[in-house]
């Protein structure tokens, strides 16, 4: 089952961040009015990954890293797992939303995928 700590999370995401309601509101129609957190995380994570310049994306992600590093195991794998995961290493999109990524999330993606830390 999933902890509601998630799906509050990723829908309340939309309320502070007008530019995911449209992305909320697919996902509302797509799955029967019900809130799957993990594929609902997954395509913020590509709207972020079109939009990376956009004024609203420094914000969320540090929104992200907040949550990431907080006290809540759920919202730290949701975030692992249906965010950082989906950025792949080399992939033209993901690039520019790793480099604006906080210390925590660079951390957590550099161990995903097994990347050195830079010196």
């Amino acid at each position: 089952m999933t902890p509601a700590i998630c799906v509050a999370f990723t829908a309340g995401a939309a309320f502070k961040f007008r530019q995911l309601e449209a992305v909320l509101s697919e996902h509302l129609k797509d799955n029967d009015g019900e809130i799957l957190p993990h594929l609902l995380m997954a395509n913020y994570c590509r709207l972020v990954e079109r939009v990376p310049d956009d004024e609203w994306v420094r914000s969320f992600l540090a929104y992200l890293e907040d949550n990431f590093l907080g006290q809540s195991e759920p919202l730290t794998e949701l975030i692992s797992v249906s965010f950082i995961e989906h950025l792949l290493p080399d992939e033209p999109l993901s690039d520019p939303v790793v480099k604006l990524l906080g210390k925590g999330m660079q951390e957590e993606h550099r161990h995903v995928f097994g990347i050195k830390q830079p010196k």
